[in-house]
């Protein structure tokens, strides 16, 4: 049987054309399962940034101990502040943190007095603290008389420094008998001592205002509306 020479060669072609898409297309699979496993790559390589970025901001959720101020009978508010707050720039802060300690020291209830003392104890230098803890327990004090009631009543109060303040209020003092009014001004120096705040760890004396001296002055106010003072 006798072939024809131009189908041979057009067959050879078809082969050759053929091998050609062949090797085409292996370059090409091969070039695609490159070009993913590159991607395969790089992805990974963010996916490990990404981790370790997330690592290094952890925690997201910070769990910081925050103060609570709570309102009294002279400054009707509540504050939430963070443990580390500087209370010297918070004026209000600091009349209120004033006021509450000459309260708790002038006052006379016999109720919660032992507590409120051991307050003032701890916002007080170890000087204070002795002179005040010995005028609590001298014999005949007004501490001592189980009949003597004193209402505490602040009525201005200045800060004078950073480290000073005068605190004017009134006092009622009250006996089985008779009520007597007075007024006077005390006079504080005054700090802030750095202090370590956790929620495993909490101080008595969270804000760290310590009182270093303390000077009470009655004011006398005579019928012609002129000022004396005298000290106490």
């Amino acid at each position: 049987m006798a072939f024809n020479d131009n189908e041979c060669k057009k067959d050879a072609n078809n082969d050759n054309e053929c091998k050609k898409d062949a090797n085409f297309l292996f370059k090409l699979e091969r070039h695609i399962k490159q070009y993913m496993f590159f991607w395969i790559i790089l992805e990974s390589a963010i996916i490990a940034l990404l981790i370790i970025a997330i690592m290094v901001m952890l925690p997201l959720k910070q769990n910081v101990p925050y103060l609570v101020f709570f309102s009294n009978a002279e400054s009707n508010f509540v504050r939430v502040e963070q443990g580390n707050l500087n209370i010297r720039s918070e004026e209000a802060l600091l009349k209120s943190i004033l006021a509450s300690y000459v309260q708790k020291r002038e006052s006379i209830n016999r109720i919660d007095d032992e507590a409120r003392y051991e307050d003032v104890r701890d916002q007080s230098s170890n000087k204070v603290w002795d002179t005040f803890r010995r005028i609590v327990i001298q014999e005949n004090s007004i501490y001592q008389n189980k009949d003597v009631y004193r209402e505490i009543h602040i009525i201005n109060l200045s800060v004078l420094s950073k480290s000073v303040a005068n605190v004017d209020f009134i006092s009622i003092t009250q006996n089985a008998k008779e009520k007597e009014l007075k007024r006077y001004r005390a006079t504080l120096k005054y700090d802030f001592k750095a202090q370590s705040i956790s929620f495993e760890s909490v101080p008595r004396n969270p804000t760290g205002f310590i009182v270093e001296d303390y000077a009470l002055t009655e004011i006398f106010i005579n019928d012609n509306s002129h000022k004396q003072e005298k000290s106490k």
